[in-house]
């Protein structure tokens, strides 16, 4: 098809950006990154916490996330990986509940034994059932209360789901949480001890992305940061040429946008704006205050809170992470999931974190603000899409192949059903890149197995 290997521009160079170059270069592509930011990783990233480089959001890898274990070891990091167990538990009637296993189960005084049971036998089908086929055409509150009750419903789900998605959880499809459970079933301790097993790169997400960064740059690839692209280039046939860059154009045969689609909206021409119809029209944010304390305030990793809450939950990340890269500090982000014009995404910094840590005093008894040996807050308005179901009781999913030549689409909007981690984001990139790959004529070898790995069904013409 092309007389040389064929030029292709990926605009983003977050997770999904990046291992997809990866996989595109190793296909014989001439692979150029374009990423507005001064370095590459997006939310994956890691910042300069005064001292200390730490994740700008909170990043863990379960032991099933195998494309992500996969890709460690490709790049050199394979020895780098670490596996820790940690509780799980939940924060009701003003206590830590426990949920490690049977046992807890049986003890969980928030629910009474019926619904306990009913709560047992959900999460169990959960992680037996394999297949989401017909969960994408349900609400997700109807699935619940039939099979949980409405007990579960109204005391664990409701509150947990208000939490997360800003305050109405409704019009999700049933697949959110079984997506959710599934994965988490993945982190279950394979000892039999109950908990879960939760796992790190030393050095974080961010140093997977260097390396990935640095392996594709071996195989040629050219990355381009602080390079804000103002709009895709197109010729008088409507084909996409490239991108706009400053006072100048980058020409590709192929332009993939990573970008989430309310930022994508601005650089597609007048001519294509419809090309956004079939995305969700909803997206959430975070606004996370990230302390440094100098011991451990939390029972679990995570803290399930079925409470009325500030925040969406509390997690201490040096559980999973340990100390050594913050000089035996502990930290703890407080995230709060919401809109992008929520008030907290405007709320001045220090008010934010004193009302998220007056919360955290109640989920850990004596702390008190002047522990915080350190503060800040990281916030981002698109982090991710909301799926709701449509007026036929399905989810419209944009498609990679828009009709328009020269461009593909390429977003976490895609990623349906599962949760948006980096293993679905990978499996995601390495699907596009088999697409890519065969469209382009590229070496299918060199993609055939990323292939296989990537997300079943992800993918939609």
């Amino acid at each position: 098809m092309f007389p040389q290997p064929p030029r292709i521009g990926v605009v983003g160079g977050g997770v999904l950006g990046t291992s997809l170059a990866l996989r595109l270069a190793q296909a014989g592509a001439r692979v150029t990154v374009i990423e507005r930011g001064p370095s590459l990783g997006g939310l994956a990233g890691a910042f300069d916490f005064n001292g200390h480089e730490v994740d700008r959001f909170y990043h863990v890898v379960t032991p099933a996330d195998q494309r992500m274990i996969d890709m460690a070891g490709e790049v050199g990091l394979g020895d780098q990986l670490r596996f820790n167990p940690v509780g799980a538990g939940f924060y009701a009637d003003g206590e830590m509940h426990d949920f490690n296993g049977v046992g807890d189960l049986l003890r969980f005084s928030p629910l009474s034994p019926p619904a306990r049971l009913r709560l047992g036998l959900f999460v169990a089908q959960c992680q037996l059932r394999s297949s989401y086929d017909k969960l994408d055409k349900i609400p997700l509150e109807d699935w619940l209360r039939k099979i949980c009750g409405n007990e579960v419903w109204e005391r664990i789900w409701k509150p947990l789901l208000d939490s997360r998605f800003d305050g109405d959880p409704s019009g999700l499809p049933a697949t959110y949480l079984w997506a959710r459970t599934r994965r988490m079933s993945g982190a279950r301790n394979s000892k039999g001890s109950g908990g879960e097993e939760m796992g790190h790169i030393i050095g974080g997400h961010q140093r997977l992305i260097d390396a990935m960064v640095a392996r594709a740059e071996e195989l040629g690839v050219e990355t381009l940061t602080d390079a804000p692209v103002s709009g895709l280039a197109m010729a008088d046939d409507g084909s996409i040429t490239g991108v706009e860059l400053g006072d100048r154009t980058l020409e590709f045969d192929l332009t993939i946008p990573t970008l989430q689609p309310p930022a994508l909206r601005f650089l597609l021409p007048e001519r294509h704006q419809n090309l956004l119809a079939p995305y969700p029209q909803r997206w959430l944010g975070c606004v996370c205050p990230i302390i440094k304390v100098k011991r451990s305030l939390l029972p679990y990793y995570a803290v399930n809170i079925v409470e009325k809450t500030p925040i969406t939950s509390a997690i201490e990340t040096t559980q999973v992470l340990g100390t050594d890269h913050t000089d035996g500090l502990h930290l703890v982000y407080l995230p709060k999931y919401c809109a992008p014009d929520a008030k907290e995404q405007s709320e001045d910094d220090e008010s934010v974190c004193r009302r998220f840590t007056d919360y955290l005093a109640k989920l850990s008894p004596g702390f008190s603000r002047d522990e915080v040996v350190d503060w800040t807050v990281q916030r981002a308005k698109l982090v991710e899409p909301v799926h709701r179901l449509g007026p036929d009781h399905d989810v419209r999913v944009a498609p990679v192949w828009p009709g328009v030549e020269g461009l593909a689409l390429a977003s976490n909007a895609q990623i349906y059903p599962y949760l948006l981690n980096g293993d679905s984001v990978m499996g995601f990139a390495e699907g596009v890149a088999a697409e890519v790959s065969e469209r382009l004529a590229l070496d299918a070898k060199a993609t055939d197995e990323s292939a296989r790995k990537g997300l079943v069904g992800t993918l939609h013409h």
